[in-house]
């Protein structure tokens, strides 16, 4: 018999988008054995779309209200609903293209992964009622280099709508976070992750709706003009969080080559980078720290180099870098010998396309900082490490990477 497949919709106060979202998932190619709708204590007419939707599908569709607790407590309660071996999380207001269900389900029913995701593309709507405006998802990482997980880790570049995880491995990894308002999904991806293989699709399989509205748990609603801040913060939070939680044997499990040692220098600044690209340089440099003090006169690879120079392009900026205690830091890390200038040097060459980006923008002040530093780190020696087979990156991390 085929596996079942789950779906589980939290809403809230989308009755005006929930609509097309149940629509979507009724007329999947790949018939679902549940919908679950999971009203977290909206007062608008979602209940009555709810019926219509279980009049069109009343034996797969069903509907539960509950006093208004945030999006984790909605998924925990509706998990415990499910029955399909499969879980696919949707959003209310985002739309599954007709055969999602059935290329990601596709994915798990032959593979031993314990995730399939796949790309999506945005959409919005005109406020006069013309017709869809469809554009790409904007970034998307090269999966030909490095694991899914690594490029998680950086900046999540997938999402719930576009992921369907076997039950098997939620239960692995526990409920999702109830003290989290907002990063959930990263939360818990990264968490699933870190404890179980995933394969990606090359086609989209939803689209996700951007719009203007209010955003976030009733308790803690922003505005969309606030979503940078309030989601750095947010994804910072996290990752704080998951120090403590993933190992770094499973940085180092990113990473192939014959000396051990430099395997463990490529997990430390490996990781030195997801939290500089998370904003928390106060770990970052920790980490950057003792990578330098590891086989310190060891040259350092081309691949590490490559590692730190992305420590300058996440997605909520690298403003932290620029400033005194961080440059300090820096400084202290330098003095620690060549493969530390190494870093150093690599840091400032990724700092470059942020002085580009600063000075098309006309943004003197940020410019001048970031040159400042690009000067500070960058002039020791201009060329890069050369290329060799010391070292390698994995796109597949072995099994024992998750036995932690």
């Amino acid at each position: 018999m085929a596996a079942m497949i789950s779906a589980i919709v939290p809403t809230y106060q989308r009755s005006h988008y929930l609509a097309e979202t149940l629509d979507a998932l009724i007329s999947q190619t790949r018939p679902l054995h549940q919908i679950i709708i999971w009203d977290d204590g909206s007062t608008d007419s979602t209940h009555g779309v709810a019926r219509a939707a279980i009049q069109a599908a009343p034996s797969v569709v069903s509907y539960h209200h509950d006093v208004n607790g945030g999006k984790s407590r909605a998924l925990n309660k509706a998990m415990a609903h499910a029955t399909g071996d499969y879980i696919w999380i949707c959003d209310d207001d985002d739309l599954s293209l007709p055969d999602a269900a059935e290329r990601l389900g596709g994915v798990l029913d032959t593979t031993a992964v314990d995730l399939s995701g796949a790309p999506h593309l945005r959409f919005s709507t005109p406020q006069d009622g013309g017709d869809r405006v469809v554009v790409d998802a904007g970034y998307w990482p090269d999966l030909k280099q490095g694991s899914v997980l690594r490029h998680t880790l950086e900046d999540m570049f997938f999402f719930q709508n576009g992921s369907l995880v076997r039950r098997a491995a939620f239960d692995r990894v526990g409920p999702f976070r109830e003290d989290l308002a907002r990063s959930i999904d990263l939360d818990m991806t990264v968490r699933l992750l870190a404890r179980g293989p995933a394969h990606i699709l090359d086609d989209p399989v939803f689209l996700q709706r951007k719009h203007d509205g209010a955003r976030g748990p009733a308790a803690a609603r922003h505005a969309a003009a606030r979503s940078e801040e309030v989601w750095r913060d947010a994804d910072r939070g996290i990752f704080q969080a998951l120090r403590g939680v993933l190992p770094l044997s499973l940085y180092g499990a990113m990473f192939a080559g014959d000396d051990p040692k430099l395997v463990h220098r490529a997990a430390l600044i490996q990781r030195a980078t997801v939290y500089a690209r998370r904003c928390d340089w106060t770990a970052a440099l920790t980490d950057f720290a003792a990578a330098a003090d590891h086989c310190p006169n060891e040259p350092l690879t081309r691949l590490e180099w490559d590692i730190a120079i992305r420590a300058m392009a996440g997605k909520h900026g690298a403003a932290d870098a620029f400033t005194p205690p961080t440059r300090a830091g820096l400084r202290e890390i330098a003095r620690k010998g060549p493969a530390a200038q190494a870093i150093t040097r690599g840091l400032a060459r990724g700092a470059r396309w942020r002085l580009r980006a600063a000075l098309q923008d006309r943004e003197t002040a940020s410019a001048a900082k970031i040159a400042g530093f690009i000067a500070a780190f960058g002039i020791r020696t201009q060329s890069a490490p050369v290329a060799d087979s010391r070292l390698r990156e994995r796109t597949i991390l072995p099994p024992q990477a998750y036995a932690w």
